[in-house]
């Protein structure tokens, strides 16, 4: 797993992309994650595999803010009585910078459906 645990009090984590780019995991955006998606607070390093190795990995659409959806299965999550895909969202800046914007859970019917218009990458 490509995750380094960060030693800035502003960045949790760096985990590189299926890209190549290192994502932060921020304070402020795992704050947000855990404050509308409270049955993920244990499940932060899920979250960074997630992006460092997706089973299914969609690109945004054309006319939306460049971003990506990496989806991953946990059976964990289904442990408890959760849907088993953790869907991360995460922008690339650059070629040497990006961020998680957010992550939830989703059943495989609300992948097809949130994600019909999205480009597939993996």
């Amino acid at each position: 797993m490509r995750i380094v645990w960060h030693p800035k009090p502003d960045i949790i984590a760096i985990v590189i992309s299926m890209n190549n780019v290192p994502i932060r995991l921020t304070v402020e955006r795992w704050l947000h994650i855990i404050e509308f998606h409270k049955e993920l607070e244990g499940f932060r390093s899920e979250i960074l595999l997630t992006i460092a190795n997706p089973d299914i990995l969609y690109s945004s659409p054309l006319g939306v803010t460049p971003n990506f959806a990496a989806v991953k299965v946990f059976d964990r999550l289904a442990s408890f009585g959760l849907a088993r895909n953790l869907v991360v969202h995460y922008r690339e800046v650059s070629s040497l910078d990006g961020f998680i914007l957010t992550a939830f859970v989703m059943s495989n019917d609300g992948l097809k459906r949130r994600f019909r218009l999205w480009r597939k990458l993996r």
